[in-house]
């Protein structure tokens, strides 16, 4: 009995969700389609940069936008016809894979980037220069180095990376996984086998410090157990850890990580049943002045369903320095995997090192914020990529949006604020329905890069107009990016460019408090007021545009007399039938949102004479809305 109660518990858990609070449209953006055969998978975009790199089948996409002057331009990179031969006979069932599958991107230095991909089951990589040509030898042929350490073989088999100082950190997802500093100056050092083995990278991330020499590298992955018994969990989440300093040990561990310590990960509190048991995606937002910073993660469950999880870096700094290590009892000198300057790193003594090889996991395990996830999305929608911003609002206060992706190619805007998260918006950049690849944010030009397998689009953080034009809608999207104009009168973008607290416009983010907009009429006149004239015998629906998902709608007859209506697609309707008979009178649809109400749409209905109850066999026939002028609209 026990056991069930725990799984109907861990079942709520799963079911409890929330719901966008508006939908939003935004297919006009800028941004590239691309070929069905060219299989985008990696982009790649820098601040206050004008262009975005897509890597693509044999193809490099380099997509210019500056203002509204958009252009795009390609560079082929095919594989090398030696690689081709081997590679189809040894895969002679699978041709697919012998192409060049562009996997990795990232900048080296002021001047160079680097490009990887497949190259036929030989990584290759090629360094792109400031003008975005490929880098050629004396001959006059494109210069390319072995990339055998920085990119997989196989489109199958997943890659992340991370560029740091002009030192390139790779996990490459294979038979035995590893991560490990694969291009630069620093030395060049890598994982032990046996501390990933079957691993799935999902992301990395640097975690800035003043000092320097403390700074950390993050990688978060799927720890896969392809022998798993029936009671053992096949995949769990991990989160790994190494210092930048690191350059391996002097004696012993010399081309490996001596700073390397892992933890479970966990989207749940100390006593949930574990549903959200494979990582999707995380992304570490850098701290300010307070904190050093969260990181947001994707779950998904063995079901279907994806949960948010927030995880304060303060407390996994801390588990790492502090907790035990798993399997290892004896006292210690040393702590294993301080950050320290590599002079004292490299003087280990090989005890530690041996420590360290040997027991690389810690004991605490990594709980979230809250011990519970943010929130919960049933499985009909998944969440595939996560992505944080840091906005200040028009008082210089810093606010953190989440934008998510979905596996319905749409984009999930969420404010996240004192541990509780709002879905402000779903936006929907794409006309044609696949998951959301990849994301970028500029925050320089304010937009964010979203990528499918069929289109990139380049949509802006701040749509305010798309809130309405008054003052109360614009408020109560508590959108940090948007406020109120009451000069102007409409919804406009508050600058990020250091502090606007000289401007005028006007922001809430508490969704009772709506003073800010007093002034505002709250109900419609009677010049809006729209006047049906119907015959007794007719039939008619009354439209309630629906906006807001997150209130609730009621039609009033007269004022006083309540009226239900269910939400259909974007319209709560009336419907008249024998319950509800149809009477002439004064029909006004409401909406009530966080203790404020507003008037949606008034109708004063006429009806010609008879009963007021339609006939049956038209309430039958009649499917959809009538035409305005059906009804006799004056």
């Amino acid at each position: 009995m026990e056991g069930l109660l725990v799984l109907l518990s861990a079942l709520s858990l799963v079911c409890g969700q929330k719901i966008p609070r508006l939908k939003l449209w935004q297919t006009d953006s800028p941004g590239l389609r691309f070929a069905s055969a060219e299989s985008p998978s990696v982009l790649f975009h820098e601040e206050r940069c004008t262009q975005a790199y897509i890597g693509g089948r044999g193809v490099l996409y380099i997509l210019t936008i500056n203002g509204p002057n958009v252009s795009e331009s390609k560079i082929m990179l095919k594989p090398d016809d030696k690689a081709m031969k081997k590679c189809e006979d040894k895969y002679p069932t699978a041709q697919d894979v012998c192409d060049n599958y562009i996997r990795v991107i990232q900048r080296i230095n002021n001047i160079t980037i680097i490009v990887c991909g497949t190259n036929a089951d030989s990584p290759r990589c090629w360094f792109m220069n400031k003008d975005s040509k490929i880098v050629r030898d004396s001959s006059g042929q494109q210069d390319f180095i072995n990339g055998e350490r920085i990119s997989p073989a196989l489109p199958s088999q997943a890659a992340v990376t991370i560029s740091v100082e002009g030192n390139l950190y790779s996990a490459l997802s294979q038979e035995r996984s590893v991560v490990q500093r694969s291009y630069g100056e620093k030395k060049l050092v890598k994982t032990e086998d046996k501390w990933l083995g079957r691993a799935e990278v999902v992301s990395m991330a640097l975690l800035p410090e003043k000092d320097k020499t403390a700074e950390e590298i993050y990688f978060f992955f799927n720890d896969i157990n392809r022998t798993a018994g029936q009671d053992e969990e096949s995949i769990k989440v991990k989160l790994g850890r190494v210092c930048k300093v690191d350059e391996g040990g002097k004696n012993f561990l010399v081309d490996f990580w001596t700073t390397f310590l892992k933890a479970d990960l966990i989207c749940g509190g100390p006593s949930d049943f574990q549903y959200f048991n494979k990582l999707q995606d995380a992304f570490l937002l850098a701290g300010d002045s307070e904190s050093r910073g969260t990181v947001f993660a994707v779950f998904r469950s063995l079901c279907g369903s994806t949960a948010v999880c927030a995880y304060s870096m303060d407390r996994i700094s801390r588990a790492f320095a502090t907790s035990k290590l798993k399997g290892y009892s004896n006292p210690l000198t040393v702590r294993p995997g301080k950050c320290v300057p590599q002079a004292t790193t490299n003087t280990l003594s090989r005890n530690i090192l041996s420590v360290i090889k040997d027991y690389p996991e810690i004991e605490e395990v990594i709980h979230p914020d809250g011990n519970q996830p943010l929130y919960v999305l049933p499985p009909d929608q998944a969440y595939t990529r996560v992505i944080a911003d840091r906005v200040w609002d028009f008082s210089n206060n810093p606010h953190t949006v989440l934008f998510l992706g979905t596996d319905k190619g749409k984009i999930h805007k969420v404010l996240y604020s004192n541990g509780q998260a709002t879905i402000l918006a779903e936006l929907s950049p794409f006309p044609d329905v696949a998951p959301v690849s990849t994301m970028a944010l500029d925050t320089s030009t304010g937009h964010l890069y979203v990528g499918s397998t069929l289109q990139l689009k380049h949509v802006p953080l701040a749509d305010c107009g798309q809130y309405g034009d008054t003052c109360r809608k614009c408020i109560l999207a508590r959108d940090p990016y948007c406020g109120w104009d009451p000069t102007n009168r409409r919804c406009s973008a508050i600058s990020q460019e250091g502090n606007d607290t000289g401007s005028n416009l006007l922001q809430s983010f508490d969704p009772q408090n709506m003073t800010v907009c007093e002034k505002e009429a709250a109900h419609l006149s009677q010049d809006n007021m729209k006047v049906v004239s119907v015959d007794h015998d007719g039939y008619i629906y009354l439209p309630c545009p629906v906006r807001s998902h997150h209130a609730s709608y009621m039609w009033w007859k007269d004022g006083s007399r309540p009226y239900p209506c269910a939400i259909e697609g974007n319209s709560c309707t009336l419907r008249f039938n024998k319950d509800t008979p149809m009477h002439g009178g004064i029909f006004k649809c409401k909406a009530t949102e966080e203790g404020t109400e507003e008037e949606i749409t008034a109708y004063k209905l006429v009806v010609q004479g008879g009963s007021g109850i339609p006939r049956l066999s038209l309430l039958t026939m009649t499917a959809v809305l009538l035409p305005a002028n059906s009804f006799g609209l004056l």
